[in-house]
């Protein structure tokens, strides 16, 4: 797994969105003070191996585990783990696997289970089957180009999606689309104590709900939404995101002693 270590001072892993690298995260790279980051390429993505081969019910516990690997490897006893989006699965995969690993978890515009709790929400949520599909059938270009579109108010962060499926292995990104629309993580959250921030833009309704789930799932996190902001929120508003980031993991260290 091809990772960027950046910083000393507490450890904070980075773990990006679907299909996207540890670029994901520049903003933070350059704008964090007094922690060391790790920003990862999961398996499937940017410099690290493909994830051809391993079935779909495996792929987030490899994912999860590569990173706790990387962590034994440095001799790091714990990190807060930052999940943005898919990135926000794989840290919950990461909770449940590695607690004792976790300092903190922080998940943002993300989701904890895909099973419908009303007919709108299951209208909702029906596109999200039809990608994987969708990814293989649609013109690299016109993918690219549909997702400018979705970003009008965040040219930067729609140009950094766009690239994500001009340059993706799309059979990589299939893979974990698929994987996505299989996650079914609220009941074991549930019993999960370790301390974590739910994050979400205010642009999506879904997405706010989505993430409240995720919260009431988890007995000790904290609810936050950030204004001006869409998945990636690390991207369409970084200052807000690297902010949150920051002063949560400086109450965490704090409160640790």
């Amino acid at each position: 797994m091809f990772l960027v270590d950046r910083g000393s001072g507490p450890t904070v892993v980075l773990v990006p969105g679907l299909g996207c690298d540890h670029t994901m995260y520049e903003p933070q790279l350059d704008a964090f003070e007094g922690v060391r980051c790790l920003a990862v390429d999961l398996r499937g993505t940017g410099r690290s191996q493909s994830l051809a081969g391993i079935p779909d019910r495996e792929v987030l516990t490899v994912q999860a585990d590569e990173i706790a690997r990387a962590l034994r490897e440095r001799d790091l006893d714990s990190a807060h783990l930052v999940g943005i989006s898919y990135g926000g699965v794989v840290v919950q995969q990461f909770m449940q696997r590695h607690p004792e690993l976790t300092e903190s978890a922080v998940i943002c515009d993300s989701l904890c289970d895909v099973r419908p709790r009303s007919l709108r929400e299951r209208l909702q949520l029906w596109p999200a089957h039809l990608q994987p599909a969708m990814l293989r059938a649609m013109p690299r270009k016109a993918l690219a180009a549909a997702t400018r579109a979705a970003y009008p108010r965040w040219p930067e962060a729609g140009e950094a999606m766009a690239q994500v499926f001009l340059t993706a292995r799309i059979d990589d990104l299939v893979t974990q689309r698929r994987v996505v629309n299989q996650v079914h993580f609220e009941d074991a959250l549930r019993r999960c104590t370790t301390p974590t921030l739910c994050l979400v833009g205010d642009h999506s309704t879904l997405a706010k709900a989505m993430m409240r789930r995720t919260h009431e799932a988890l007995v000790n996190s904290e609810f936050r939404v950030i204004a001006d902001s869409f998945d990636p929120s690390s991207l369409c508003n970084s200052s807000a995101f690297t902010d949150h980031l920051q002063r949560w993991v400086t109450a965490r260290e704090a409160e640790s002693g």
